[in-house]
């Protein structure tokens, strides 16, 4: 059965990205960012609106966010965010140790529920959460994922996979490092690199293209841009 479903949710995430990524120039786009640290630290949403800009989108955003907190302890602010304005995203993640677990897909389904209700396309969004001396955990960062991906496919959300993403960066770049030094969170390469997948996976945005002028401007953006746009278009 989960092979089914990640398949499932792997062939779903293409369908609407097709369908749902915005051309520069339309509508608005607004997003709803709820998690914890793995979303403010670098300040991802921010990232993702200056990327967005570069393109001629117009976008905005929520974050809803406690330091190591958990889907549960968001949940009633999420709830009534999404009950005031209507949002094109809804993005979800939660604390490292829960996915996979009885509670995480309990409180997955019901922000996934509320945000169709509401008309929004729900969102996952798993991170680099596990590493060895500064290099992703891949054993480990797999099961990670394929929570994700099992949970995508029961509700009809999005993945946005960042922890994926940062394993194929580091088979890509000679040397890489976005890991801060308490090797758990990401460093400026790190959070750019995350909101260059959010931007190439919610927004369809080849980012691979950013030379200069966004948040990082670090000497990786370009190989970073590049490895987050080839990652999201083979997946």
């Amino acid at each position: 059965m989960k092979k089914m479903s990640r398949c499932a949710a792997a062939l779903l995430a293409l369908l609407l990205l097709s369908s749902c990524a915005p051309s520069a120039g339309g509508e608005r786009i607004t997003i709803l960012y709820v998690g914890n640290s793995f979303v403010y630290t670098g300040n991802v949403p921010k990232q993702v609106r200056v990327l967005a800009k570069l393109y001629g989108v117009d976008s905005a955003y929520k974050s809803i966010t406690k330091g190591g907190g958990s889907l549960s302890d968001t949940m009633d602010a999420a709830m009534k965010a999404m009950g005031k304005k209507q949002f094109t995203y809804v993005v979800m993640q939660d604390y490292g140790t829960r996915p996979g677990s009885g509670e995480f897909f309990a409180d997955v389904k019901a922000l996934c529920d509320k945000a169709h209700a509401t008309g929004a396309t729900p969102v996952l969004y798993s991170p680099a959460w596990v590493n060895i001396d500064a290099v992703p955990d891949r054993e480990r960062q797999r099961a990670y994922t394929d929570a994700y991906l099992e949970a995508a496919a029961l509700n009809d959300a999005l993945l946005v996979n960042a922890g994926d993403a940062w394993v194929y960066a580091y088979d890509a770049i000679k040397g890489l490092d976005l890991y801060q030094p308490n090797d758990y969170h990401a460093n400026d390469a790190g959070a750019y690199l995350t909101a260059c997948v959010f931007a190439g996976t919610l927004l369809d945005l080849h980012v691979q293209d950013v030379t200069k002028k966004n948040r990082y401007c670090g000497e990786l953006a370009i190989p970073l841009g590049q490895a987050a746009w080839e990652f999201v278009k083979e997946r």
